[in-house]
């Protein structure tokens, strides 16, 4: 049998996280992408950057929503607050602070929207379920035409 040297140009499966209390939170698919740009980037990436961007944010989710008439995905990241939730100015300062953040894994990533939710729909498995967020985006975008 042949010996492979290869390097590895992919990781594709599930992503966990251990939490300081010893638990494990199921953060999706690993190969889950979007394109922003011509870009290909996992929503995986960008939530890691976000979640640290304000003590006040529990967790985020980065969703890829196709713009209406078409053209490159739009980044909207999705917001769960561990208290309560922010004024208007607020979010566009988070805003600001997203894509600072950002620019440190791609300076073309610019945040289009930040969307506070209670909470992030997840599976029985405790995945965030992105695609539902896509569709309640999309949807709330065309609405608004």
């Amino acid at each position: 049998m042949p010996e492979w040297n290869a390097k590895v140009l992919r990781r594709h499966g599930d992503e966990f996280e251990r939490t300081a209390d010893g638990y494990y939170r199921a953060h999706g698919r690993a190969d889950d992408t979007m394109n922003l740009g011509g870009i290909k980037v996992s929503s995986i990436e960008i939530e890691r950057i976000c979640n640290r961007v304000n003590d006040a944010i529990l967790e985020t989710a980065a969703i890829g929503v196709p713009p209406v008439g078409g053209g490159p995905e739009q980044l909207t990241i999705a917001v769960v607050f561990k208290d309560q939730s922010p004024q208007a100015e607020d979010l566009n300062q988070l805003k600001l602070m997203f894509n600072s953040a950002l620019k440190k894994l791609n300076p073309l990533f610019k945040v289009s929207s930040v969307v506070v939710v209670p909470s992030l729909p997840r599976t029985a498995s405790n995945k965030v379920m992105r695609r539902v967020l896509r569709k309640e985006f999309t949807q709330a975008k065309h609405s608004k035409i």
